[in-house]
């Protein structure tokens, strides 16, 4: 592929940037070479672990979580760093047996290190690409010297291992080269690993000695090997620059078969050499390739051996194809021809570099403010497949999405039918589809335009992305079922004894309309009782066999910290302890503080509706006290919905009321008895996360709380939900109490409002 080569604009553009050298145990020599994946993870071959230990060269004796001293000649002070060994995949005979000493080749031999800590610049990771016949390759000797080079060819490829050949000129691979990259300068990739040397015997040199070869181990070989012993590094597994995976029960020819198939399709596609040099340089451009200055034309068949070889390079021609054969059937015709042939070959992959940098930058934003989502999106627009390993997680770090994406994009479209013969919607797009549906608003248009663009340059009939379109949105409208509201209001009297509270309780029915159930206010009573009392009309509201209850108590503003969750409703009989907070979601509500604004209503509303937008503000000692906090809810955080309170009970007390009375309507704080650690363990509550099941995550995290005597966290969240009525607001609209008197709970009478 000579049209296309790796750009030399960086001194390290090659492998250098990643070469590592293996020192003896006594730093006096060179014991051989590696190369730095990714993180803190080296690769090298076992046999220069041995070297390094002076252990016989062959050995599969596993020496154990030995350290090493690697350095990496790139750096100007190549100062030796300790490595540990994390894996040991020892040199083997092909009979599976101990390897001899002068064998010529055999399988296995590799090991990966590991550093303390991750190498600065300019070390990086290299690219890699599956070793092929014909390939012109380069090693470099452990030390990294730029003289050191030693170029030479992939001659055959047989059975994993490529067999080198050199030139009698220049440097030979020798000791001290094995476990180094070999560089493809065409493909500006490394395609494998040194491993060793075949010589001639001890006679004299005759013209009948093979001569200056030595043999390494293909890229896609040292991935099976590092795959069968699970050792391959996780940036890997999530995807960082690993080569695709083979089609299954493709031949190891199956590369050259379908490149030569291509050839008829580019022929027709990019007959005109101007417009071929055109689209070949566009390609080039995103590919990070060179491409000649000189106006000159690829050939047709250095074209089709990138589009098999490179990884996206097949979408990215698509890419800039695709418009040109929007009106002209014949050639979308072929160009769907050489995307299907892209399949048979596992490099394509299925979006362009710009589709690929476009999505995963989006999905890595969103799971930042929601980790959960592509989780939940992709369980619901893939019911009847196992979802790939990377979304096994509920919740995704945005360092996972790569991998997610690369998983998705060999994932099968969907079976639903599809018109006119036409390609069906891949998974991973019926996920886009989800995810935008999900997230609303500018978000969701700007996915739902990507995913029109790469529908259309697939050649996937508009009829069929509108159908998965309809059915993403008929999820997001999805509601879970509404369990029983229950409205509680607690007050206390000055001569009331210690922790007894006279209480109220509404059901609201589902029409939103009140009904009283209990009015508790002609005396105090304990929380046990009041939590009973509660626990019993929850089981007899409607709703109640739908979901969980919502139980929203209203408190006085010196009982924000009250305890109320953890009242026991469990009756004198029975087994199971039943705290409120186990049991529904338990949120309190301080309409006395927040009347204390004559904006209070207007702010709680506008911050209500912006709930699911922004982040959290978290209110701790850096925010300035009373007056640094007023500050920022009326500045940066002036529709700020959700605050995260963190600190002691008595700067909890200042932070508190201002909140509640500047209108936000979800505050969550750790009441627990804690030094001002300041509630990390609340973390586990992703305060950032979907907002609506918030409610739902405090109640999970209670149980937990509840059960574990040393978990010493205990949350407490107000939730001002602007649609239920304030007790107050019941009291002055109901006629009755006047008439009849308060209610006997014994009776279990309702009276309307």
């Amino acid at each position: 592929m000579s049209w296309f080569t790796a750009t030399d604009g960086d001194r390290y553009a090659d492998a250098r940037g990643a070469l590592v050298r293996v020192l003896s145990a006594d730093r006096a020599r060179t014991a051989g070479a590696g190369v730095y994946l990714c993180g803190r993870t080296l690769l090298t071959c076992a046999h220069v672990v041995n070297a390094a230990l002076g252990h016989r060269m062959l050995s599969a004796r596993d020496p154990g979580g030995v350290t090493l001293d690697v350095s990496f000649p790139v750096l100007s002070a190549a100062a030796p760093r300790p490595a540990r060994l994390v894996a040991w995949i020892p040199p083997r005979a092909h009979h599976l047996g101990p390897v001899p000493d002068g064998s010529l080749e055999w399988a296995g031999d590799l090991a990966v290190l590991e550093l303390g800590e991750e190498p600065p610049p300019p070390v990086g990771p290299v690219r890699w690409l599956e070793m092929a016949r014909g390939q012109d390759v380069r090693a470099w000797y452990g030390g990294g010297q730029p003289f050191s080079y030693a170029d030479v060819r992939v001659a055959a490829y047989d059975d994993g291992i490529g067999y080198l050949d050199g030139q009698l000129s220049g440097a030979a691979v020798d000791e001290g080269y094995s476990g180094g990259p070999l560089w493809c300068v065409a493909d500006g990739a490394a395609v494998g690993l040194v491993m060793g040397r075949i010589t001639a015997p001890d006679a004299a040199l005759s013209a009948q000695h093979t001569v200056r070869r030595s043999w390494g181990l293909g890229w896609q070989s040292v991935l099976l090997e590092l795959r069968r012993a699970g050792a391959l590094p996780e940036a890997y597994l999530s995807g960082l620059a690993r080569s695709p995976a083979p089609v299954p029960g493709a031949d190891p020819d199956s590369s050259e078969t379908v490149r030569d198939m291509m050839v008829g399709p580019l022929h027709l596609l990019l007959g005109d050499p101007a417009a071929r040099t055109a689209h070949a340089t566009a390609l080039a451009g995103e590919l990070g390739l060179r491409a000649p200055a000189d106006g000159t034309a690829p050939a047709v068949a250095d074209l089709a051996q990138l589009l098999t070889r490179t990884e996206r390079a097949l979408p990215t021609l698509a890419e800039s194809l695709a418009p040109t054969v929007a009106d002209d059937p014949r050639g979308r015709g072929e160009l769907d021809r050489l995307l299907a042939l892209g399949r048979l070959t596992g490099a394509a992959r299925l979006l362009s570099v710009a589709e690929h940098r476009l999505l995963r930058a989006k999905f890595e934003h969103l799971c930042r403010h929601d980790p959960g989502l592509l989780h939940r999106a992709a369980t619901a627009a893939l019911p009847y497949l196992d979802l790939p390993h990377s979304l096994h997680a509920a919740r995704l770090a945005p360092a996972a999405v790569d991998g997610v994406l690369r998983e998705l994009e060999t994932w099968p479209g969907d079976s639903s039918p599809v018109p006119e013969e036409t390609p069906r919607l891949p998974a991973l797009l019926r996920v886009v589809e989800y995810v935008a549906a999900e997230t609303g608003g500018l978000a969701c248009r700007a996915l739902q335009e990507w995913s029109g663009r790469v529908a259309a340059r697939l050649g996937i009939h508009a009829s069929a992305l509108r159908e998965r379109r309809a059915d993403a949105e008929r999820w997001s409208q999805r509601s879970a079922a509404a369990g029983a509201r229950i409205l509680v209001e607690l007050d206390r009297h000055a001569k009331d004894p210690a922790d007894h509270y006279r209480c109220a309780v509404w059901r609201l029915r589902a029409d939103g309309t009140a009904a009283r159930a209990v009015t508790g206010t002609e005396r105090p009573r304990a929380g046990r009782e009041i939590a009973r009392l509660i626990r019993e009309i929850a089981g007899g509201t409607e709703g109640a066999e739908r979901g969980v209850a919502l139980v929203a108590v209203s408190v006085p503003p010196d009982a924000l910290e009250l305890a109320v969750d953890e009242w026991d409703g469990a009756g004198v009989d029975e087994y199971i302890p039943a705290p409120l907070g186990e049991d529904f979601h338990l949120i309190l509500r301080c309409p006395r503080l927040r009347r204390r604004s004559r904006t209070g209503a207007v702010d709680l509303t506008r911050r209500w509706n912006a709930r699911h937008r922004g982040d959290p503000l978290r209110a701790d000692r850096s925010v300035g006290g009373r007056a640094g906090l007023i500050g920022l809810l009326k500045t940066v955080h002036r529709d700020t919905a959700r605050v995260l309170v963190q600190g002691t009970a008595a700067q909890r007390g200042e932070l508190l009321p201002v909140c509640l009375v500047m209108g936000v309507p979800i505050v969550l704080w750790d009441r627990g008895p804690r030094a001002p650690g300041e509630g990390a363990d609340l973390g586990m509550l992703t305060p950032d996360g979907p907002v609506d099941q918030l409610p739902e995550r405090v109640r999970h995290f209670r149980v937990r709380a509840y059960a574990d005597a040393l978990t010493g966290s205990r949350p407490a969240l107000v939730w001002e939900d602007i649609e239920l009525p304030l007790p107050d607001e019941l009291q002055l609209a109901d006629p009755a109490e006047g008439l009849t008197g308060p209610a006997d709970p014994a009776e279990g009478t309702e009276q309307a409002t």
